[in-house]
C-alpha cells in the first residue's frame, strides 16, 4: 500500500478527527484535577478556576460568581449574589489554605478574584462592583501578606471565613489581614478591563479601557504601598491590557498604539525599569508587532530574562480569523531587548505562562487547549514542543465540557496549573500538570495506548519482553533491546539481521472502524538511516500477516514529527503497530508520542 509522509512542522495536524462528543478521558495517565471547594453557594455557575495566579507550591484560585450568604440571611436571588471567593490551594491538596470571601447580601456582585496575582510574599485579587456601590469593598484591590511562612487570614465569622471585617486602608496603621488599595478606574464591562501583576516588591495595575498604568512600592518600613508611577495615555490604544514583572522590569502591553509606523495601529509592547537612585520608573525598550492583524501586547509573559507576546485581533474581521502570532525576545538587566523571533500560529494563544525557558499558552481554537513552547540554550531558538489536546479532559458531569483552552494558567518550574471553570457543571476547579508529562498524543481518540511511554513497568526491554502494552521482538539473529528512559522508546540494536522485522517494537491496536486512519509520531537515530512502520494483521494463528499500512521513514540525530494517512484500513480489534528497525545498521531508534486516529469519512 502506497502512503504519502508529511513532515509536520505546525502543531495541530490537518484533517477533521471523529466526533468526540460524550467521550470521558481515561484518567490513568492524567494530571490531578481539584474541584472548586465547599462548601458552593446557590449561584449555579461559581466556575472556579476563571481566574488563576501561581508563585511556588501555591495556586490562587478565582470563583468570581460564586454566592456568599451570611447564615440566617434571606436566600437572595440574582442579581444580589456572586459576591466572588478567592481560594489559597497549596499543592494539589484538595482544601484550601485560605479563603477571602465577603458574604452577604450587600456585598453582591462584587465578583472577588475578578483578577489574582501572588508572588512568594504577597498575594492580591480585585473586586468589581456596581459603581457607586453601597460595599466599601467594591472596586479595590486586596492584598495578603505571608509572616513567618503563615498567610494572613480573614476570621471565622458564623462557621465561615469572612473578610468584612479584616481590611484596612492602605497606609493605616492597624492591624489588618487585608490591605484595600482602591482601584482608579472600576471593571465595569469587564472582570478583564484591568490586569495585575506582583512581585515581592512592587504591584502593577493597567486600565486598559483607560489606557492607564500604575506601579506601585512596598515599603516595609511603613507597612504600605507607595505610588510611583501613573501613565495616562490616550483611551483608544488600551495601555496596560497586558502587564508583567520580572525583578526591576516591568513590560506593559499597548495593543492598539501606533506600530512603529504613523497612523498604523498595530500595537506595542514596552519595558520600564526602575532608577532605585530616585524612586522613578523610565522607559527603556519598546517592540513594535509590525504584524497587519494589529493587537501585538493583547496577552504576554516575562521572565528569566524571556519575554513573550502574542498579536493578532481575537474576533473575525470580514469572516475570517486574522493572522495570529507568538513573539520572543530576550530581556537584558538594564531592559533593553534582542533576538527577537516571530512565528505564525494557526489560532488565537490567550494566556501565557513562564519560567525559565519554558512557555506554556492556552490556546482557543484547534485540537489542542495548551502549546508548550521551548527554548534551546545553544541556539537561542524558540520552537514548539508539544500540546494538550483539549478534549483530553472531560468531566464526568459534563462530557462535552472538555478543557476550553481559554482559562487561565500558571507554571512553575515541572508544575502546571490549569484553570478549568468548565469542570463539574461549571463548579470548576484547577487541572495539576506536569510539563514533563504532556504529550499531545494523549487525545481520548488515540488509539494507542501508553502513546509516550508514561507508565513503563520495565525500564528496558530484552527481545521478546513486554512492558506497559509494548514489546520488543529478535527473530532471525537480530538482537537489540530497548530502554524507556525519559519517557521514549530508544531501541538499541547491537544485530540488525537481515531484513528489517528482524527487529520490531510493537503494540496491539484496536481499529473500530473500516476508514481512513491517520498516523503520527516523532523519532529520531543516533545515525543517518532509515526503519519501517507498519499497521497490519496479527498472524500468530495463522501467519497471516496482511500489511493495512507500511512506509519507510528517514531518520537521523534530530527530531522529526511524522505523519502518514492510511486510505484503506479494515475494521481489525487485534491489529499491531510495529516499528521495524533491522536491516539497516546498527544506530539506535528512539519513537515517542505515537497516536493513531480515525478519520472521519
Amino acid at each position: 500500500m502506497s502512503l504519502v509522509s508529511r513532515k509536520i512542522k505546525v502543531r495541530s495536524l490537518a484533517g477533521v478527527l471523529a466526533g468526540c462528543a460524550g467521550l470521558v478521558a481515561a484518567q490513568a495517565s492524567a494530571g490531578v484535577v481539584v474541584g472548586k471547594p465547599t462548601p458552593h453557594g446557590n449561584t449555579a455557575y461559581p466556575e472556579a478556576g476563571t481566574t488563576l495566579a501561581r508563585a511556588g507550591t501555591y495556586t490562587l484560585v478565582g470563583a468570581l460568581q460564586e454566592h456568599v450568604k451570611i447564615s440566617g440571611e434571606a436566600e437572595p436571588t440574582f442579581p444580589s449574589t456572586m459576591q466572588g471567593a478567592v481560594y489559597l490551594m497549596n499543592g494539589t491538596s484538595a482544601t484550601p489554605e485560605r479563603v477571602y470571601q465577603f458574604p452577604g447580601v450587600d456585598q453582591h456582585n462584587l465578583q472577588a478574584g475578578s483578577q489574582l496575582a501572588i508572588s512568594n510574599r504577597f498575594l492580591a485579587f480585585a473586586t468589581r462592583g456596581p459603581n457607586p456601590s453601597t460595599s466599601p469593598q467594591a472596586n479595590s484591590v486586596f492584598i495578603a501578606r505571608k509572616t513567618n511562612g503563615s498567610w494572613a487570614e480573614c476570621p471565622l465569622v458564623g462557621g465561615q471565613r469572612d473578610c468584612n471585617g479584616a481590611v484596612r486602608e492602605n497606609g493605616q496603621n492597624i492591624s489588618h489581614a487585608l490591605t484595600r488599595i482602591p482601584l482608579t478606574y472600576p471593571a465595569l464591562s469587564s472582570f478583564k478591563d484591568i490586569a495585575l501583576a506582583l512581585s515581592d516588591d512592587y504591584l502593577v495595575i493597567g486600565y486598559k479601557r483607560h489606557s492607564v498604568l500604575e506601579i506601585y512600592r512596598y515599603d516595609s518600613s511603613s507597612d504600605a504601598w507607595i505610588p510611583e508611577l501613573s501613565l495616562d495615555e490616550p483611551d483608544e490604544r488600551f495601555t496596560g491590557a497586558a502587564v508583567a514583572i520580572d525583578g526591576d522590569l516591568v513590560a506593559v502591553g499597548v495593543p492598539w498604539s501606533d506600530g512603529g509606523e504613523a497612523g498604523v495601529e498595530l500595537g506595542s509592547v514596552r519595558i520600564f525599569r526602575r532608577n532605585a537612585s530616585n524612586s522613578t520608573w523610565s522607559s527603556t525598550a519598546i517592540a513594535y508587532g509590525n504584524f497587519s492583524s494589529g493587537a501585538f501586547g493583547r496577552s504576554l509573559a516575562m521572565a528569566s530574562g524571556n519575554l513573550a507576546v502574542t498579536s493578532g485581533a481575537t474576533y473575525l474581521v470580514n469572516d475570517v480569523m486574522p493572522q495570529q502570532h507568538l513573539s520572543f525576545y530576550r530581556v537584558a538587566a538594564d531592559g533593553t531587548l534582542s533576538a527577537q523571533q516571530s512565528m505564525a500560529t494557526a489560532y488565537p494563544h490567550v494566556h501565557l505562562a513562564l519560567h525559565g525557558d519554558t512557555l506554556a499558552s492556552t490556546v482557543a481554537g484547534g485540537d489542542e487547549g495548551l502549546s508548550l513552547y521551548k527554548r534551546d540554550a545553544a541556539s537561542g531558538q524558540w520552537g514548539y514542543e508539544t500540546g494538550l489536546i483539549r478534549d483530553f479532559y472531560k468531566s464526568v458531569n459534563s462530557p462535552n465540557s472538555g478543557y476550553g483552552g481559554i482559562d487561565p494558567i500558571g507554571l512553575v518550574g515541572d508544575d502546571l496549573s490549569l484553570g478549568w471553570r468548565a469542570f463539574s457543571n461549571l463548579l470548576g476547579g484547577v487541572v495539576h500538570e506536569k510539563v514533563s508529562l504532556i504529550d499531545a498524543c494523549r487525545d481520548p481518540l488515540n488509539l494507542v495506548s501508553n502513546c509516550s511511554f508514561d507508565n513503563v513497568t520495565n525500564t528496558s526491554l530484552a527481545g521478546s519482553q513486554s512492558s506497559s502494552g509494548w514489546q520488543l521482538l529478535n527473530w532471525n539473529g537480530g538482537s537489540a533491546w530497548a530502554d524507556f528512559t525519559g519517557r521514549q522508546m530508544r531501541i538499541n540494536v547491537q544485530q540488525p539481521g537481515s531484513d528489517m522485522w528482524h527487529i520490531q517494537a510493537r503494540t496491539t491496536v484496536n481499529l473500530p472502524q473500516a476508514g481512513r486512519y491517520l498516523l503520527t509520531f516523532r523519532a529520531k537515530a543516533d545515525d543517518v538511516r532509515t526503519f519501517v512502520v507498519n499497521l497490519g494483521r496479527n498472524g500468530n494463528s495463522d501467519n497471516n500477516w496482511a500489511s493495512y499500512g507500511r512506509v519507510t521513514a528517514a531518520a537521523g540525530p534530530a527530531w522529526v514529527v511524522y505523519s502518514f494517512e492510511l486510505p484503506n484500513v479494515p475494521q481489525d480489534s487485534a491489529a499491531l503497530l510495529d516499528f521495524n528497525v533491522g536491516n539497516a545498521g546498527t544506530a539506535a531508534v528512539t519513537v515517542d508520542s505515537v497516536k493513531l486516529v480515525r478519520l472521519v469519512p
